[in-house]
């Protein structure tokens, strides 16, 4: 059994997404339009786009930047709105099938296949949006460093969009482990191998993660996902530090009204036009 790793000690997002094998299943989930481990239910994105663009003024003359952009489910229809989206992931699969789908209708759309951590993400865009809670996934120093390039790559009065793990969820994360052959359906490579799901509670932060450790013909490999339970008081307080300000707490990326019970949330941030990020 691995001993208990340090909070945010290991980072394999991008290996997890670009990984052959395990990106088939996910484009097919992203594209399901019932499926939920990838993308929320398409209906839900039908109605969040419309409300994004609506809510957010993204119609013809506008920039919209898409982290974690996935196959593009947001991109293309905010870029059917009129938008021009620069779509940013890691998934090379997913990017082959965003740039498929907008060029076969023409839409102003383009994506760049890389981290949104490092990558080149532009300027003078209207918004970002991050969503499917991407931003819990990431150490506060990723978060923070996200921020500020978002925050650099907006225009002034520019928005962030993102939506959040609350801090309710955290209290239905148990601790465990299980080994088994083919751990969840053949989902981690190519079977036969056998997977050990390991699960770790960080009380004092709201933070658990769980560890894949994944064996096949004498290979083994490993996938670390974390899962960070916010307030909108601590992502407004990480947000100030980046020179934005919390401008609305949403239930969630369609518009629902706040409520402190659910296990998600949303904001829109707004970038400060006369103040810098904090060093």
């Amino acid at each position: 059994m691995t001993s208990k790793p340090a909070p945010f000690s290991a980072y394999t997002t991008p290996e997890f997404w670009n990984d052959p094998h395990i990106s088939v299943r996910m484009l097919a989930f992203h594209l399901d339009p019932e499926a939920v481990p990838a993308s929320r239910p398409h209906s839900f994105i039908d109605a969040s786009a419309a409300w994004i663009a609506r809510e957010l003024g993204l119609g013809h003359g506008s920039s919209v930047l898409d982290l974690g952009c996935g196959p593009g489910l947001y991109a293309e229809r905010l870029a059917a709105n009129g938008a021009t989206v620069l779509g940013i992931d890691v998934s090379a699969r997913s990017l082959a099938h965003a740039r498929e789908a907008a060029d076969e209708r023409g839409l102003p759309a383009s994506f760049v296949h890389g981290s949104y951590l490092d990558v080149d993400l532009g300027s003078g865009h209207d918004a970002a949006i991050m969503i499917y809670e991407d931003y819990c996934a990431l150490s506060p120093d990723q978060r923070s460093r996200l921020l500020r390039r978002v925050h650099a790559a907006l225009r002034p009065g520019g928005v962030m969009l993102a939506d959040m793990t609350a801090a309710p969820r955290f209290d239905t994360l148990a601790e465990g482990r299980v080994t088994e052959p083919d751990l969840m359906g053949g989902f981690w490579a190519p079977t036969p191998y056998i997977g050990t799901r390991e699960t770790w509670r960080y009380d004092d932060l709201r933070l658990a993660v769980d560890h894949y450790v994944i064996e096949r013909e004498g290979r083994t490999r490993e996938f670390w996902n974390w899962i960070h339970c916010l307030t909108p008081g601590e992502v407004a307080d990480e947000a100030a530090a980046a020179g934005f300000e919390v401008e609305r707490v949403l239930g969630d990326v369609g518009g629902a009204p706040y409520d402190p019970r659910s296990h998600t949330f949303a904001v829109v941030l707004r970038k400060r036009p006369d103040e810098a990020p904090e060093r």
